[in-house]
């Protein structure tokens, strides 16, 4: 009775052993590869299970991973493309690729790379910063293909950076005075951020929303600009320029999921994004 009793409690503790998936934008490859290192130290302080990366920029397989291997992580996918900003997963558990997304097979648009790991499907997306249209394309695409796997019951992950943002920032976003008029006075600022109306566009990520992904964070906090660009900008002033473009959406059996935005020295060395993390059961 005893010898059972012990193996139904182990049984529970590893089922009640936390996941947890990162995604981080590592700006141009760990800053051009020179805080590689310092960036491979953190990650692997944080144990994650899945990690998404954007901006893989001078990686190819090989390099990611060798990369991967420094915060333990044995399996490794790049979108296989030349040039460009790259993204990639690496896991724990051996990743299966599903598929390169091209939207509309045009090179003007970016691609997303879909994945599957640990029972999970993960499209990992960076979306163009420039063109909230180029971005509707972009999110269509995902879109398409997360409304089939979410309606079959599938555990589906976007993450990623979407230089997008979310409906729920709403208010927040409007507080940003300052950054909306920059943005509008710069060339080419209308479609960076502002729709036909000359609105904030948030239909990036409604699209999604609308294929049946939600976002699980219950308090977000802005994930750009680290203060690796502006480390002597006062306080109020940078402030305004911080917004949330770094999501992870899950499908509703990943919903009662915990977001976390780390926050730690080191991350204002590494890169101008926050990573974001999600834990579940």
């Amino acid at each position: 009775m005893k010898l059972i009793c012990m193996a139904l409690f182990l049984a529970v503790s590893v089922v009640a052993e936390p996941f947890q998936m990162m995604t981080y934008n590592v700006w141009l490859g760990f800053n051009k590869k020179q805080n590689l290192e310092e960036g491979a130290k953190w990650i692997a302080s944080q144990e994650c299970d899945v990690l998404a990366l954007q901006e893989l920029k001078g990686f190819d397989s090989e390099r990611l991973e060798a990369a991967a291997k420094k915060w333990g992580h044995p399996y490794a996918l790049i979108f296989d493309r030349k040039g460009g900003f790259p993204q990639g997963l690496t896991s724990k558990t051996p990743i299966e690729r599903i598929e390169q997304i091209m939207p509309n097979n045009d090179p003007r648009l970016r691609g997303t790379l879909h994945c599957k790991t640990a029972g999970m499907h993960f499209f990992i997306v960076h979306f163009d910063p420039r063109n909230y249209l180029r971005r509707q394309k972009e999110a269509a695409a995902v879109a398409d293909r997360v409304e089939v796997l979410v309606e079959g019951g599938e555990k589906v992950i976007v993450l990623g950076d979407f230089n997008a943002h979310s409906v729920a920032d709403k208010e927040a976003m409007a507080s940003k005075t300052p950054l909306l008029e920059k943005w509008r006075a710069k060339e080419g600022g209308a479609l960076r951020a502002f729709n036909e109306n000359g609105e904030l566009d948030f239909s990036v990520l409604q699209s999604l929303f609308d294929a049946g992904l939600v976002d699980p964070s219950r308090n977000p906090v802005p994930t750009f600009p680290t203060r690796l660009l502006f480390g002597e900008m006062p306080a109020e002033e940078f402030a305004g320029l911080q917004q949330r473009i770094d999501f992870i959406l899950v499908s509703p059996p990943l919903a009662g999921g915990t977001i976390r935005y780390p926050r730690d020295p080191a991350l204002d060395q590494i890169s101008d994004h926050y990573p974001v993390v999600l834990e579940i059961e």
